[in-house]
């Protein structure tokens, strides 16, 4: 992505016992803070979920998401990268979900 540049990524493991392995801030172009993505374990391996909140029909919205197959790359690349630098014992054997596979939204 040639505009928006990741130039930091904390990472917090906290893995809930089910899916959730832990959440991430994102910096962007030392710019904008998103905070609260989460690493979810899916069935084909590891995603990251977008921050939400509940509706008041009992539905999730994200409040952040990338808009490109491109954008959504770079962010999971980012996340995981660091989680596996920080935190190699949680990530060990997980495999990416394909970001590519995942359409985009218009």
């Amino acid at each position: 992505m040639e505009h928006v540049r990741i130039t930091r990524v904390q990472v917090f493991p906290q893995a809930d016992g089910k899916n959730t392995l832990g959440y991430a801030h994102v910096t962007l172009s030392d710019a904008f803070v998103v905070k609260n993505l989460r690493l979810v374990k899916g069935r084909k391996g590891v995603f990251i979920g977008m921050p939400s909140f509940r509706l008041r029909n009992g539905e999730y919205a994200d409040v952040f998401f990338p808009v490109s197959r491109e954008a959504r790359s770079l962010l999971t690349e980012a996340v995981v990268e660091a989680f596996r630098t920080e935190h190699p014992d949680l990530m060990e054997g997980m495999e990416v979900y394909d970001a590519e596979a995942v359409p985009a939204i218009a």
